[in-house]
């Protein structure tokens, strides 16, 4: 039997990031209470453990990489489009046409999917896709950055051969507001939208509040401290002060103004006819001749962080940092830990191994592009190749059992290879349960009782040991 020799990580060549922390936990001693009492959140959603919002998303793949984008490679940085044009101070994303005619059809077939009549669902996407234009005016008193209501859509010009209930439903889904007809019952144009707050005829206040009031986040007031109870706002009842309140609202007008508000309307660069070059080519280098027409996206395609079952379960019991949700309602520990058991076939086991390689410093994925387990990193994927690829297997303490994954010398032979083929070492980890062991690996605290050893296998080639012996 020969000694097993460590060889170190692989370096990428070209690395355009910083590695931050190792868990999405603070492991500063001058660490915020906000920061120390953070739980990010996630959802089950058809069986897959699913986080939404875009700062958990950065968080949890930022710090520790976990999870990957739906609709990425890795990182979830999956952007409708790569240029980007103001309009006020409202930046949207600019596609070509035919992009945009792409995101028709997939629209066009979810509609029909839910039992749509065609002739329907052809109207309102015709309706819904028409030009509109956007309410750039400013008004007297105001100022153009404080509120997004400058950015309004107008009423799009419909076709005279609509009735006057399909121009009402049109204007609803082009504004997303119930009340945006309200302007017509006192004679005003769709096109002249006035604001009532401010307004003397319709506010009485105006003289003393002539301005909008300033839009507040929900989910801001949830991270102030309140003062006076030492406890959250949402629990005591207690309004922030002016101090908070300003704070809340730098933030709130901050996050307002972003880029992942602005999606739900779209450039969409038609080109000239006097312009010759392909209207299909979607590069963002050369300066077109095109016009940009805004439309409304009628297929918003949003990227969401996966997580493995493994690492939900770590952050739900190792960090205690992650809240998961199913049909509304959070899940306690042995809730996730029981429908993770359900869901996926010994998930005790290969949790049991990503719990160990996670505590040593390693940063574990999934391996089964290269047939294995897990794939283990140092630091990170963006740094350093994977080191191993990991077979996991459960056996008891004289290292007999039935196998997870039962190999043949042709069938181990062959992961051998590809294993070396890609620079890799194969490990095989053995997760060694006690004999007395029943009833408790239906709960997580089974853990405590299990051994974990790692067994390192080399592949060996005649040719090259051969001339080992001859030089010794």
């Amino acid at each position: 039997m020969m000694e097993a020799i460590f060889q170190a990580p692989k370096r990428r060549a070209k690395i355009y990031e910083s590695f931050d922390t190792p868990l999405p936990i603070p492991c500063r001693k001058d660490a915020s209470e906000h920061q120390k009492n953070l739980i990010y959140k996630a959802e089950i959603i058809n069986h897959h453990v699913i986080v939404r919002r875009t700062d958990h998303m950065l968080a949890l793949y930022g710090k520790g990489y976990f999870g990957k984008g739906v609709l990425s490679r890795s990182r979830p940085e999956h952007t409708i489009s790569e240029r980007w044009e103001y309009i006020g101070d409202k930046c949207l994303p600019v596609i070509c046409l035919s992009k945009y005619q792409k995101h028709v059809r997939w629209a066009h077939s979810v509609l029909l999917a839910q039992g749509l009549d065609e002739e329907v669902v052809n109207d309102m996407l015709q309706k819904l896709t028409y030009p509109i234009e956007l309410d750039l005016r400013e008004e007297p008193g105001r100022n153009p950055c404080s509120s997004e209501e400058n950015q309004e859509p107008r009423a799009p010009q419909t076709p005279a051969s609509f009735s006057a209930s399909q121009d009402q439903s049109m204007e609803e889904a082009t504004t997303g507001k119930e009340g945006s007809n309200q302007e017509k019952d006192f004679g005003a144009p769709a096109a002249e939208l006035s604001h009532r707050q401010g307004n003397p005829l319709y506010d009485p206040l105006s003289e003393l509040y002539p301005q909008e009031p300033e839009s507040v986040d929900p989910a801001a007031l949830t991270v102030v401290k309140c003062r006076r109870h030492d406890d959250w706002i949402i629990h005591c009842g207690c309004w922030p002060d002016e101090s908070q309140m300003a704070s809340i609202l730098s933030n709130s007008s901050a996050q307002g103004h972003g880029l992942s508000g602005a999606c739900d309307y779209v450039l969409v660069e038609e080109l000239d006819e006097e312009d010759s070059g392909d209207p299909n080519q979607n590069n963002i280098s050369n300066v077109r001749t095109g016009k940009l027409v805004c439309r409304i996206n009628p297929f918003n395609m949003m990227e969401y962080l996966q997580l493995s079952y493994e690492e939900a379960f770590f952050l739900v019991y190792a960090l205690g940092c992650l809240s998961i949700y199913y049909d509304g309602e959070p899940l306690s520990v042995l809730k996730v830990w029981a429908m993770f058991r359900s869901a996926q076939p010994n998930f005790e086991t290969t949790y049991a191994a990503y719990h160990y390689f996670r505590s040593r410093g390693w940063v574990p994925k999934s391996g089964i592009k290269y047939g294995a387990d897990l794939m283990l990193y140092r630091k990170g994927p963006p740094f350093y190749h994977a080191s191993y690829s990991v077979v996991v297997e459960r056996v008891k303490e004289s290292f007999q059992g039935a196998p997870l994954r039962p190999f043949n010398w042709r069938s181990f032979a062959a992961l051998s290879r590809v294993t070396c083929n890609v620079s890799k070492e194969l490990m095989l980890c053995y997760i060694i349960m006690p004999p007395d062991m029943r009833d408790e690996v239906f709960l997580p605290e089974f853990l405590k009782r299990v051994k974990v050893q790692e067994l390192i296998v080399s592949r060996w080639i005649s040719s090259r040991e051969r001339m080992e012996q001859e030089e010794i």
